[in-house]
């Protein structure tokens, strides 16, 4: 194992992921580099105010969403880097990981349960269905 991708979107199901992904790569006698990323969703937006740049405070959110990640990250001793992206969180997790060639998605879930997923559907949930490696789920 070479490469760690852990989704980061600020929740305590991320948190445990991160921390699950740091405690395997540190058993590893090998440890593999471990990324942290997130994924701003897309939004649309009409028209923005007149010297508001969505595109910077997006980018701005992200950065703060990973700064505890990069904290606990740097405190393990790992090789890590971290991410931003924007767009659908499920496709953009899975892309990257194919891009990346990484050997193991870690993700958070929130527990709501199979009636709520069908409704709401789940990042976690698609990402298991169409990941390029195995996947971690961590409640």
């Amino acid at each position: 194992m070479k490469h760690i991708l852990v989704a980061i979107d600020g929740s305590p199901g991320a948190d445990r992921a991160l921390e699950e992904a740091i405690r395997l790569a540190s058993a590893l006698k090998d440890a593999p580099t471990v990324t942290a990323l997130h994924v701003d969703p897309a939004l649309s937006m009409n028209e923005p105010a007149i010297g508001f740049d969505p595109e910077a405070r997006i980018e701005a959110e992200g950065l703060a969403q990973l700064r505890p990640a990069e904290a606990l990250l740097a405190d393990s001793g790992l090789d890590y880097q971290t991410a931003v992206r924007r767009g659908d969180p499920a496709r953009e997790i899975c892309e990257f990981a194919r891009r990346e060639d990484c050997d193991l998605i870690a993700v958070g879930t929130r527990g709501h349960g199979p009636a709520a997923e069908l409704l709401l559907g789940s990042v976690s949930h698609k990402v298991v269905q169409h990941a390029p490696c195995p996947v971690l789920t961590i409640r």
